[in-house]
């Protein structure tokens, strides 16, 4: 265990060798992928499903986009050829139209999702899945996520399919949650974790960085479609960045992203190391 109390620092993290080969096959894949439709597989609850809650109301069905729509009119606008994939179907009745399917389960938790998930990549295998889970949780653990991954994991030895998948930081409460705020620390450490041991993970900041006021939300949980419209490009902008096993989540696993200065983190594909500058918190890092 290393830790530093430096208020500035600049961090250089070696890529495990364990990952390295990895590369290789993410960079084929990426030429393979060009012939057909990526597959997106949104995997979540209610905030994945687009739940919005008008006064007393909530949007009907067909009306429940979320970041969905606005994500796939993104992809699609910049020329990112990607079809979304899923046993639900919410949003068909918006316009422009887009593709309403995807795996959002309103009120599950992280280990009733955890339970489905080998049968939902049976059912419509994707490419990457976008996984924002535990809003249901009511406690910090992070057990059930841990269950989900493991279950990909099982998915991708039996079927010999991989899946890139893009873990979310659960959006706070308007009013914050002290709990969400520790289940995403606990997050950060298992992503970390399972990185370090070649799982194929990105963490996606989308708590931090979604920047989510309360004029975002429709009720103390949900979105409206402001928020969702963040919550779009912070996915989009994952999904943009260079893809390279580890190196990119790794910072955030370190330090939250408001400490990282803009513009710094550099990824060198040489030696599989990533550097970037950052003002370090007064509770200082570990790393682990």
């Amino acid at each position: 265990m290393i830790s530093s109390n430096d208020k500035k620092g600049l961090i250089a993290i070696m890529m495990p060798k364990s990952l390295q080969s990895s590369l290789f096959t993410l960079l084929f894949g990426v030429l393979l992928l060009q012939a057909e439709p990526t597959k997106i597989m949104p995997l979540g609850d209610s905030i994945t499903y687009g739940l919005v809650v008008n006064g007393e109301e909530i949007l009907p069905d067909d009306e429940a986009g979320g970041y969905r729509y606005w994500l796939w009119h993104m992809l699609h606008d910049h020329g990112y050829d990607a079809t979304f994939v899923g046993s639900e179907i919410a949003g068909e009745g918006l316009t422009p139209v887009f593709d309403p399917y995807h795996e959002g389960h309103r009120g599950w938790s992280s280990s009733q999702i955890a339970n489905g998930t080998e049968g939902f990549l049976m059912q419509n295998p994707p490419d990457t899945i976008l996984l924002h889970a535990g809003t249901n949780d009511f406690n910090a653990g992070v057990d059930g996520i841990n269950m989900i991954l493991d279950h990909i994991d099982n998915y991708e030895h039996q079927s010999g399919h991989p899946i890139k998948v893009y873990v979310a930081l659960i959006l706070d409460r308007r009013i914050t949650d002290p709990i969400i705020r520790q289940f995403n620390e606990n997050l950060k450490v298992l992503v970390g974790q399972r990185i370090r041991f070649g799982d194929d993970l990105t963490l996606v900041d989308m708590a931090g960085r979604a920047g989510l006021t309360g004029a975002d939300y429709s009720d103390n949980t949900h979105p409206n479609n402001s928020g969702y419209q963040k919550m779009a490009q912070v996915w989009y902008s994952a999904l943009m960045e260079p893809d390279t096993p580890g190196l990119f989540a790794y910072p955030y696993i370190l330090v939250d992203a408001p400490y990282i200065h803009e513009g710094s983190l550099y990824v060198n594909y040489g030696d599989n190391s990533v550097t970037f500058e950052a003002d370090i918190p007064d509770s200082g890092i570990t790393i682990y």
